[in-house]
């Protein structure tokens, strides 16, 4: 069910979030702009298409593919056996980074910027580090996520967020890449 919020809701929900206390709420909203900044300046075209195939593809294999769940499970200690489901998707991303880094993508050309513009970039950029700490935050267990402030919840957490995150990184590049497409490759 999809549930919207009002914008005096979410006027609510900034002013009641604690900015003066450090916590994980705070660490969450920070790391997600310095990681984005950084990403913004440091990706070329090539790594952000394989980060972002990455992400997705390891997803996916997490959610669609509990044997491999099943698989780690044994593995890991007793205090991480609750958090089975991230673990699968941090290895698969690693894993499907570099070997899609290193075969699939070899011949993207990461010398061309992918934009002459940082703000197509810093927007991408937290779209896609927005959607990385939404899927690692989703496979939380329950207790940790509830754990988290309304604030990040709603933004990170709860109903919409994840769909939202994953169609957001899409639809910018579908709506911005036939603005931006390079007319020698058409």
């Amino acid at each position: 069910m999809l549930t919207l919020i009002s914008v005096s809701d979410a006027n609510n929900l900034v002013h009641n979030f604690n900015w003066h206390s450090p916590s994980w709420d705070l660490f969450i909203i920070l790391a997600w702009l310095v990681v984005a900044v950084i990403y913004a300046f440091t990706a070329g075209r090539g790594r952000i298409i394989n980060i972002l195939v990455s992400v997705y593809m390891a997803k996916l294999l997490t959610l669609q593919a509990p044997f491999l769940t099943n698989a780690i499970s044994g593995r890991l200690p007793g205090s991480l056996a609750s958090i089975q489901q991230l673990a699968v998707f941090v290895l698969l991303f690693i894993v499907l980074f570099i070997f899609l880094g290193r075969y699939a993508f070899r011949a993207s050309v990461d010398t061309r910027h992918m934009v002459g513009s940082l703000f197509f970039s810093l927007v991408f950029a937290i779209l896609q580090v927005g959607l990385l700490i939404n899927i690692i935050m989703t496979l939380l267990p329950a207790a940790l996520q509830s754990n988290f402030s309304s604030l990040i919840q709603i933004i990170f957490v709860k109903d919409p967020a994840s769909f939202i995150w994953l169609v957001a990184p899409l639809v910018y590049l579908i709506i911005v890449g036939k603005h931006i497409a390079d007319t020698n490759e058409l």
